[in-house]
């Protein structure tokens, strides 16, 4: 990089900060061909049902092996060209099962878009606690859970009007992934590939330190694990409550789950205040509202009080995840927050995988697996994260 280049200039560029934030576009939307699941049953007679909805499903499984080569690819191509490479893999295959109608291709054609994901994934936040000073940086942080937010509500609205034509043409909505590939060449530049922000202070990082990781990152990633593992008693057992007490149908639980897109972008546009408010308490308190809103919600039998519980409990999570990423600089060693954010991202996934196991186990162990009950306790062990946090926070003296 050229000494007359003026780094904090560019940062505060409007079109870097959306290039960045641009990657984090396709974060969860793979959910937004979910809906084909009822055609594609029919199209594929002769297969399962559970391996019809195995298609759905297996960017998951790509995901965890894109993130662990993630790192390598990174450094034989560099931060930029590892993002366009992994958009693109996603964006290629992505769209085959508009053209190829044989299952084995599509199987391998929708884990090798998870792969593709897991490849960029890590980027998204590590180009953030890289380049940002810690304002700035959480600002972002927020931003990108809202740029992942609107990401969502987009893709599904495309892919609401492509499903009316045939099930293949709804994977053409993965066309859209060529706004964040252009967005990322044009926009973000390659010299900030090795540039880090130390206190506001650019310097390069040495490009031959050998990335590493260490038990702060290691129980980081296991707190990500719990935090998606117990969130998801809301999306897995939450329309089985209410159709189950007679409370409401199933239209009326997913018309609540669609309220919590808005929320999560609002959340996400105001994490950057919230962050300052609270401080290094942030995390405990959010964790100690989400508790107590999911141990109402397993009494309520009300839809609009369950809306509103849904919804705190949707804002809380906006908050809680950007918090605990921005952890990741006070635990990263130097020069691996891209291999730190791959063991981040790993643990995610791994949550979010064994949700349904665990609570069927944890159902059988204590004698009761109904939705409520489980919705209950996982309320309690929200509990038990807030008190294990406040030890945390004044062990590693964390500053949020």
């Amino acid at each position: 990089m050229s000494p007359s280049t003026p780094v904090h200039e560019d940062k505060r560029s409007p079109m870097l900060a959306l290039g960045i934030l641009s990657i984090s576009f396709l974060m969860s939307v793979s959910n937004a061909v979910s809906g084909t699941i009822p055609l594609m049953e029919k199209y594929f007679s002769d297969v399962s049902r559970a391996n019809v909805e195995l298609l759905i499903v297996i960017p998951t499984g790509g995901v965890l092996l894109g993130t662990v080569i993630s790192g390598l690819v990174s450094n034989l191509l560099g931060k930029k060209y590892t993002v366009i490479a992994g958009l693109s893999i996603s964006l290629v295959f992505g769209i085959i099962p508009a053209f190829i109608f044989n299952y084995p291709a599509i199987l391998i054609s929708r884990a090798m878009f998870g792969v593709g994901m897991g490849i960029f994934t890590p980027l998204s936040v590590s180009y953030i606690t890289d380049l940002f000073p810690e304002e700035t940086r959480n600002r972002l942080l927020g931003w990108r859970n809202s740029v992942g937010a609107i990401g969502d509500s987009i893709m599904l609205f495309i892919a609401g009007f492509l499903i009316n034509i045939s099930w293949h043409t709804t994977y053409l909505v993965f066309l859209f992934l060529l706004v964040p590939i252009l967005l990322v060449m044009f926009f973000v530049p390659k010299h900030y590939d090795n540039i880090v922000s130390e206190d506001g202070k650019e310097v390069e990082e040495d490009v031959k330190v050998k990335p590493t990781t260490n038990f702060g990152v290691i129980q980081l990633a296991f707190i990500f694990l719990l935090v998606c593992l117990f969130y998801s008693a809301i999306s897995l057992k939450l329309a089985s409550y209410v159709v189950n007490n007679h409370i409401g149908s199933a239209a009326a639980a997913t018309r609540i789950f669609g309220f919590l897109v808005l929320c999560s972008i609002f959340s996400g546009l105001i994490f950057e205040k919230i962050a300052k408010w609270f401080g290094k308490y942030t995390v405990t308190i959010f964790y100690i509202i989400t508790a107590i809103s999911m141990i109402v919600m397993s009494f309520t039998t009300s839809i609009p009080v369950l809306l509103v519980l849904v919804l705190a409990a949707g804002f809380c999570n906006g908050i809680i995840n950007p918090a605990l990423t921005a952890r990741m600089v006070h635990y990263s060693p130097k020069g691996s927050m891209n291999f730190t954010t791959s063991v981040i991202i790993i643990g995610i996934n791994i949550g979010f995988l064994i949700a349904p196991y665990f609570f069927q186990f944890f159902g059988e162990m204590i004698g009761n697996a109904g939705p409520a009950n489980m919705i209950l306790w996982s309320g309690i062990f929200y509990v038990l994260l807030a008190v294990y946090d406040l030890v945390v926070v004044k062990k590693d003296k964390l500053t949020i």
